[in-house]
C-alpha cells in the first residue's frame, strides 16, 4: 500500500510539507500565549555567564525560514523535560513538520545546555560556550564541517556569535533573557530561524523526540557530495548517471519513530526541467512515493517528508532521475513521546 502521509501515533497529526508540489507549510493553529499562565520566578536572573535554567513548559514562537526550500514554517518550541544540564525540546502536533529533521533547525530534541548542542546530521552541534564573553572562541561541527566560533560582541543580554569554516558561515544571536538562540543564519544551506515570542507555562500536547539519530542516508545518481559533509562518509559521486537505481539499506536503531525525507537537490540546475521519483519501502512493507515535476525556477531543494513508526530493518530505495538534479534519501530516527508539560 502506498502512503502519502503516515500518522505515527493514534490521534496525533503529523504534518507533511510537500514543497515539491509548491505547497507552503500549514499555518500553526496553536496559540501558546493563550494557553499559558504566568510563572513569576521562571527565567529570572539569567545572564550570559551561565547556561539558561530552562523550565518545563517554557515556550518560544519561531519562524523557520530555509531559503533553498522557498518556504517559511511557523512553529512553537516547548521544553518537555529538564534534568541536570540537559533539557528536551518538543513541538505541538499541529506545529510539527518532518521537514525540520532534514533541515536540522530549529532546536529540537535533546539539548545539552552547557554547549547548547542539538543533533545536526551525524553529530551534536555545539552552538555556544559559556560564559559568553566578547572574544570567547571554540570549535564545533555543523553538518559534517568544522567551524571556528567567536563571540564577536555582547550587547546587554545578547551575545552575537560568528562561525566560519570551509564553505561555511553561521551567524547567531543568543538572548539570555529568553534562554534561547533568537536568530540563526547559515549561508551554505541557507538555513535560518528566528524567535518571535517567548513565555512560560505551556498547556497542551507536545510531541517530544529523544535520541535523534541519522539512521539512513542514501544518494541516487549525482547528488553533490560537497553539500553533505564528509566525502569519505558520503563516498564518491563520480560515475553516477541519469536513469534508474535501486538499493537496500539496513537501519539499526532503537528509535520508535522516524522522519523520512525524499529530496531533490536542484541547486545549480534551477533553470532546467526534470522529472524525478523516489520510492522508499519500509521494513514492514509500507511504501512512500515522492514524485517531483521540476520546472525552470523551481526551488533549489525540494522535499517530501513522511513520518513512520516501523523504522528498524531493511529499507528498499528506488530512484528514477530524469534530469540534471541529484536525489537523496535521509531517515532520522528517535523515540517519540506525547507529553503535557503542565502535568509534569
Amino acid at each position: 500500500m502506498t502512503k502519502s502521509l503516515r500518522i505515527p501515533l493514534a490521534g496525533v497529526a503529523s504534518v507533511a510539507i510537500l514543497a515539491a508540489a509548491a505547497c507552503g507549510p500549514a499555518e500553526a493553529d496553536s496559540d501558546p500565549a493563550a494557553q499559558t499562565e504566568p510563572v513569576p520566578s521562571a527565567g529570572e536572573g539569567r545572564t550570559l555567564t551561565a547556561p539558561p535554567d530552562l523550565v518545563v513548559g517554557e515556550w518560544w514562537s519561531v519562524e523557520v525560514d530555509p531559503a533553498l526550500v522557498d518556504a517559511t514554517f511557523p512553529t512553537t518550541l516547548v521544553v518537555t523535560h529538564r534534568e541536570g544540564d540537559r533539557a528536551r525540546i518538543g513541538i505541538p502536533p499541529n506545529d510539527f513538520s518532518h521537514d525540520f529533521l532534514v533541515l536540522h533547525i530549529p532546536v529540537l530534541g535533546d539539548l545539552e545546555l552547557t554547549t547548547f548542542a542539538w543533533r545536526v546530521m551525524w553529530d551534536d552541534f555545539e552552538a555556544l560556550r559559556f560564559p559568553l564573553e566578547e572574544g570567547r572562541e571554540w570549535s564545533a561541527d555543523f553538518h559534517g564541517f568544522d567551524v571556528d566560533a567567536e563571540v564577536t560582541r555582547v550587547e546587554g543580554s545578547r551575545a552575537y556569535v560568528t562561525m566560519v569554516g570551509e564553505g561555511q558561515r553561521i551567524e547567531l544571536v543568543y538572548d539570555a533573557d529568553m534562554g534561547m538562540i533568537t536568530d540563526f543564519r547559515e549561508e551554505a544551506l541557507q538555513l535560518a530561524f528566528r524567535v518571535t515570542d517567548h513565555g512560560f507555562g505551556y498547556a497542551g500536547e507536545v510531541l517530544s523526540p529523544a535520541g535523534i539519530e541519522l539512521g539512513m542516508m542514501a544518494r541516487g545518481p549525482a547528488v553533490p557530495a560537497a553539500h553533505h559533509g564528509d566525502a569519505e562518509t558520503m563516498g564518491d559521486a563520480a560515475g553516477n548517471t541519469p536513469g534508474n537505481t535501486s538499493e537496500s539499506v539496513e537501519v539499526d536503531t532503537d528509535g520508535s519513530h522516524g522522519s523520512l525525507n525524499l529530496v531533490v537537490w536542484n541547486q545549480g540546475t534551477e533553470s532546467e526541467a526534470g522529472r524525478y521519483s523516489i520510492t522508499a519501502t519500509a521494513p514492514d512493507g509500507e511504501t512512500f512515493d515522492g514524485v517531483f515535476e521540476v520546472e525552470p525556477g523551481s526551488p533549489s531543494v525540494l522535499v517530501q517528508s513522511f513520518g513512520h513508526d516501523s523504522v528498524r530493518g531493511t529499507w528498499r530505495l528506488d530512484f528514477h532521475r530524469g534530469g540534471p538534479a541529484g536525489l537523496l534519501v535521509e531517515l532520522f530516527t528517535y523515540q517519540l513521546d506525547v507529553v503535557r508539560p503542565e502535568g509534569r
